[in-house]
This record gives structure tokens, sequence and C-alpha cells, in this order.
């Protein structure tokens, strides 16, 4: 049994650790990780700002509580809804500078520079100010949300990237070197960032003259069909394996993919919330922590219970004081490297089971809409049941849906580990002969 684990553990590290190393080390997704990690703290305000001008309140309601949150939420909607509408609805403007930022330093080029140019790239193409009578020049907030999002990232790899090679070349206004560096880069970026400019204006004139709309109209008709596969059923289901698999080698599998997943999650999750708020679209499932929710979020929780029914050993008798309020707050490191589960397939494998079945029940049941799908993101050490409770705008069918696929996680992992468990014993017993 053992030699066929080691072989099952061989097979995977030669398939997944390339990737693994391929990934980390891409300068594109790197920048892409830490960008949309930037954008985080705005989405958890314009989250709150939402939930809270827009109550899960029945209009039938005769809680004192409920209609004074209701009277505070309808005489203060206008600024609340401009947190929301500055934040989550405007959230493309600062993917585009923290995408390019983070590029621009993964290249050691000026970040300021870079984000600067990036973003005036991203607002003249998407957003370019009319004139509209009685109020000057407006531009449309249409493309700067979530609709917005992958042209954003785009515009800011594009820019970087010709940044990089002008100054590669070194094609760049030399300045003498007595001149201080705050001064030098602006004007060695004036050459690229005059080349950008022309080409995105004239690439986005032709485009409304063919199409009637922008670039950044194109760039969301050309990847609305690739977020949809990407946010389907089976995009969960191998998303929630990968994950597992990457945990299985000590790997933070969130870090690993999150270049790919997280514009994808946020993206949907800013479409959610227009969903909710004004009625425009369709939601989607796969939004915000989804994966983490229904996965190691849920399933770790439910081992440490398993360890208060049946552990024995000493090991996983201690382990369980040490690491339960870590794991309350969703901090699995001490399970993960502790039990543990890296390199174990006896509870790697149950573990990646559960997380699919309950990914795949909880993507059923919200897109059946018997529950709402999560439109509201929340800081990652909020338990699990509150942050899908929080996530979903207080719908309380969420709390059913989260502790019924909470036991299910326990029935699953219990037989497995009850079998690790007596295997410690039996190591422990023959340790003190």
């Amino acid at each position: 049994m053992n030699t066929l684990m080691d072989s099952f553990q061989e097979k995977l590290q030669e398939v997944l650790l390339p990737i693994a190393t391929k990934l980390y080390s891409n300068s594109h997704l790197a920048a892409l990780k830490n960008g949309m990690t930037i954008t985080i703290p705005l989405m958890i305000i314009g989250g709150f700002a939402m939930l809270l001008a827009i109550p899960p309140v029945p209009a039938d309601t005769t809680n004192a509580l409920l209609l004074a949150w209701k009277s505070f939420a309808t005489q203060y909607n206008e600024p609340l809804m401009a947190l929301y509408n500055l934040s989550i609805g405007a959230i493309s403007v600062f993917v585009v500078l923290g995408v390019s930022n983070s590029l621009a330093h993964e290249y050691k080029l000026d970040r300021m520079s870079c984000a600067i140019t990036s973003l005036f790239l991203f607002w003249l193409t998407s957003a370019a100010p009319i004139a509209v009578e009685g109020f000057g020049q407006l531009s449309s907030m249409t493309f700067l949300g979530a609709q917005g999002m992958f042209y954003a990232i785009i515009v800011a790899f594009v820019t970087c990237d010709v940044m990089k090679f002008f100054f590669d070349k070194n094609i760049k206004i030399k300045m003498p070197e007595q001149v201080p560096p705050n001064v030098t880069a602006p004007f060695e970026a004036l050459i690229p960032a005059v080349v950008l400019t022309l080409l995105f204006l004239i690439f986005n004139i032709i485009c409304i003259n063919l199409t009637g709309g922008n670039l950044a109209a194109l760039t969301g008709n050309i990847v609305k069909p690739l977020i949809s596969a990407s946010s389907s059923l089976p995009a969960v289901i191998f998303l929630s394996i990968l994950l597992s698999l990457f945990w299985f080698f000590g790997i933070h599998g969130n870090n690993m993919i999150s270049g790919v997943l997280t514009p994808i999650t946020a993206a949907n999750l800013a479409l959610n919330a227009d969903y909710y708020i004004n009625g425009v679209g369709s939601p989607s499932p796969l939004s915000g922590a989804f994966m983490t929710i229904f996965g190691n979020w849920m399933s770790y929780p439910a081992m440490m219970v398993c360890f208060f029914l049946i552990a024995k050993s000493a090991q996983l008798k201690s382990l369980r004081k040490i690491a339960l309020v870590p794991d309350i707050f969703n901090i699995n490191e001490p399970l993960t490297f502790g039990v543990p589960i890296v390199m174990n397939v006896l509870l790697a494998l149950p573990i990646m089971i559960a997380n699919v079945i309950t990914c795949t029940i909880a993507y059923l049941v919200m897109s059946a809409n018997l529950v709402n799908n999560i439109y509201i993101t929340l800081p990652f050490t909020i338990p699990g049941i509150f942050n899908l409770f929080l996530g979903t705008g207080g719908d309380f069918r969420s709390i059913i849906l989260w502790i019924v696929l909470f036991i299910l996680d326990i029935i699953i992992l219990l037989p497995f580990i009850k079998t690790y468990d007596n295997q410690l014993i039996k190591e422990e017993n023959n340790a003190t002969k």
C-alpha cells in the first residue's frame, strides 16, 4: 500500500512541480496576483457600503432593529452608494494602476510612470469624456467597473511591455547625470508614452468606426465567452482539484493560481453586485471567496471536528489544541503542516473529494437561485459560515447550505481520519516499546 502511495506521489510531483515553478516565476502572473491584491481594501469598503445601503430587510418586517437599519439606509443611501460606485463600481481603474505598478516593479521600471501612463491609456479608450449639455464633460462608468477589468489588465501589460522594450533598446530622452531620478523618470518615459498614446488612439478610432464601440467594449465581447467557460461547473471542479493538489505538495495553492483565478472571481463579484443592485446581467456562483469558503475553509474545520470526535493518538489530540483557534479564523497552515496533510495521501485525497463535492453542490444550488451568489468581499479571517452569510448580502439560506455541506464534509472525512489516527496510535505504541 505504501509503495503504491509513494509511486502516486512521485507521479504527481513530476507533473505538478514544473507547473508550479512556471506559474511562480511568470512575471505577468505575479504582477496580476499582486496588482489584484491591492484592490482588496477597496472591494471590502465597497461591499460593506453596499450592504449598509441596501439592507436585506423584508418589506413586511416589524423588527425595530431592521426598520432602523432600513431608515438609515434610505436617509444615507447617496453617500453610501458613492462609496460603492467609486470602489467596486470603478474597480478597473484601480486594477490598471495596481497591475501596471506591480509589473513595472517586476521589470525594474519606474512604477509611477508606468501606472500613470496605463491609467491614461485605459481612460482614453474606455471612458473618454464627452460633452453633455448642462453638465460639461462627463465620462461614462460603464467600462470603469467589472466590464472593463480584463481590458484594464491588457492595457497594463501592453504599457509595461512596450516601455520595457524602449528602455531595453535605450530609446529614451537622456538627461544629464546631475538631474535627480525623480525628474529624469518622466522624461525617459515620454517617448514610449507618446508612441503608446498614438497606437491606442488610432486603434480605438478604428474600433469605433468598425464596431460602434471602443476597445474596452470589443475586449469585453471577446472575453465574455471565456469568462463564462472559466466560471462553469467543470472549471470549478478542475480548480478545486488543482488547489488540493498544490496544497498536497506544501505549495500555497491559492497563491499559485490566484493570478488566473482572481481576475475571474473579482469580475464576477462586481457583476453580481450590479445584478443585485440594478438587476443588470446574470449572477455567477464562482465569485469572491467561493473556492475557499466551500473548499479548505470548510473541509479543514470539518477535519478539526473529526479530531475532537474520534482522535485518540497523542499527536492529533495535541494538535487540535494548537490548531483550533487559527482554524476557526481560516488559518489552516497548522493543520496542513502539522497533521501533516502535505504528502499524506490518506488525508489529502478525502479532503480533495470533500472540496470537489461541496463546491459542486454549492455551485448547483446558487445556479438555481436557491441561495444568493457571493457579491461582497470580506476579510479572509472571518469564519466561513459568517463570510458566506455576509458575502451573500445576509441571505439566511446560505447558513443552511453551509451547515448541510459542513456535516457532509465530516461524514466524508471521518473514516479516513479514524484510519490515520489508528496508524498514529500504532506508531506511538511502537515508539514506547
